[in-house]
């Protein structure tokens, strides 16, 4: 019996143990939390109730090997932000990447002040304030003394929030972790399906990233299609190459949209197009002989986001059907969907010259 009692204290003691290291780990996050809060409003000179935001890959990353998510509880107690409101933007990030935390303030006149907060042994450290507001010609080299890699996602997804970009439009950008213009070119192939492609009674939506491009990391989201739920495939094609056939030559290729009968082994395919209305665009920013260098011009990322935001509710301007055929058995989706298929080709009709490429 004495032995019993012994094991079962000794057990007790073990378990009082875990239980208190985990509370003084979660405590060690509260803590850097209160504290990042507290170094960012000093450095931006602003009070709880100043309009702010935060962007943070609290939730996603561990510190010292704890979860970050109670960071989402700490942060609202300390200032006017929080998930609820909006203004609490968690970045998807791989699990072991440094914690980290961007602050923003929306100042007069186009001003959107940042200060980066990022953990020195164990205290976080706020940098001197930095407008990150972004205009036409842009440099992004101030932003990378500050932000090293994380330039163009960070300063990308303040924009936005600063622009009042649509909740969920915010919210596939921070899953993509970074508000390109690509990503917002699906809040408009989503609107155009929603309107003219709508599901009738017993289908469900099937889509094809053919091409994909960074618009499929935002549908997947309004739309609930997802590789494990068979709602979503995606084809190795690039966006920016047409599709040429014997007959003729598609261009601006958008992605292959499903409605499905799953019972009925019925449905319809269609292959729409995505215009970037890139001579509307130039006239937007007042650069008529603009030469859109994505990769080398990151300001052309936020300043078209702007252009897509005078355009919300004009879906059929960027978005058509190119090409709609009948699936009238389970075969014909296959075709579609199975491994080894190739839907434009079935859609439109074999390119001699992208078969030729792949060998």
């Amino acid at each position: 019996m004495t032995n019993r009692i012994c094991i079962y204290l000794l057990m007790a003691m073990v378990f009082l143990g875990f239980y208190q290291g985990a509370k003084a780990s979660d405590t060690k996050v509260e803590q850097i939390g209160r504290q990042a809060v507290k170094a960012a409003l000093d450095k931006l000179n602003a009070s709880p109730e100043s309009p702010l935001a935060c962007i943070t890959n609290a939730g996603y990353v561990k510190y010292k090997g704890c979860s970050t998510r109670i960071i989402f509880d700490i942060i609202p107690k300390h200032a006017s932000i929080s998930l609820g409101a909006s203004n609490l933007l968690p970045v998807h990030s791989r699990w072991d990447e440094k914690l980290w935390f961007v602050f923003l303030k929306k100042g007069k006149n186009k001003e959107l002040l940042m200060t980066y907060v990022f953990i020195r042994e164990n205290i976080p450290v706020a940098t001197e304030p930095i407008n990150v507001y972004v205009r036409k010609n842009q440099s992004f080299e101030p932003f990378k003394k500050v932000l090293g890699n994380k330039a163009f996602s960070v300063v990308t997804l303040a924009n936005g929030w600063s622009d009042n970009i649509p909740e969920d439009m915010l919210s596939g950008a921070l899953y993509h972790d970074h508000l390109c213009c690509g990503v917002f070119s699906g809040y408009f192939t989503v609107r155009f399906i929603q309107k003219h492609i709508p599901l009738k009674q017993g289908e469900k939506y099937i889509y094809i990233g053919a091409p994909a491009w960074c618009q499929d990391d935002y549908l997947m989201t309004p739309l609930n299609l997802t590789p494990g739920k068979h709602g979503y495939y995606t084809m190795d094609y690039p966006w920016s190459r047409p599709w040429k056939t014997g007959e003729k030559t598609y261009d601006k290729l958008g992605g292959i949209i499903i409605q499905y009968h799953k019972r009925k082994n019925i449905g319809r395919a269609y292959l729409l197009r995505f215009d970037w209305q890139e001579e509307h665009f130039r006239k937007f920013v007042g650069m008529p002989e603009l030469k859109l260098d994505w990769k080398n011009q990151p300001w052309l990322h936020i300043l078209y986001c702007r252009f897509f935001l005078k355009n919300l509710d004009r879906p059929e301007f960027f978005v058509s059907v190119l090409k709609e055929i009948p699936l009238k058995k389970r075969r014909d989706l296959d075709r579609l969907i199975k491994l080894g298929a190739n839907p434009l080709a079935e859609m439109l009709g074999q390119d001699n010259e992208w078969s030729t490429s792949l060998k």
